[in-house]
């Protein structure tokens, strides 16, 4: 199993669910995040401005999906393309390994608990 994390502009976040459960994604889980991304090019152009020298954070949201490992590689390329503009601020997308998952309510493990 592997977990992805997206983080993403807001305005792609309907666009995103719709896509991922068209293609049978078990779930997901959404959470409000600030970041920073490449600090340079986030800093302002007035070398004056106090806000010129630290970066600023952005307000994203944080998907979170566990999959089987054969069904991430097309959940990446659809959240991929659909995130891509072309523009900074795009996202970023991350694929961790999961050891287990577990149901707490049935006690089921594994890729049983994702369904």
């Amino acid at each position: 199993m592997k977990m992805i994390k997206c983080y993403m502009r807001f305005e792609k976040l309907d666009e995103i669910r719709e896509k991922l459960f068209a293609l049978g994604v078990p779930g997901m889980s959404v959470s409000e995040v600030k970041g920073i991304g490449k600090p340079l090019s986030q800093m302002q152009s007035d070398p004056d401005s106090e806000k010129s020298k630290v970066p600023q954070f952005h307000q994203r949201i944080e998907i979170t999906i566990v999959l089987e490992n054969e069904n991430v590689d097309e959940a990446v390329d659809s959240i991929a393309s659909t995130l891509h503009t072309g523009n900074l601020g795009d996202g970023k997308i991350v694929v961790l390994p999961v050891e287990d998952a577990i149901r707490v309510r049935t006690g089921e493990k594994g890729t049983q608990a994702l369904y």
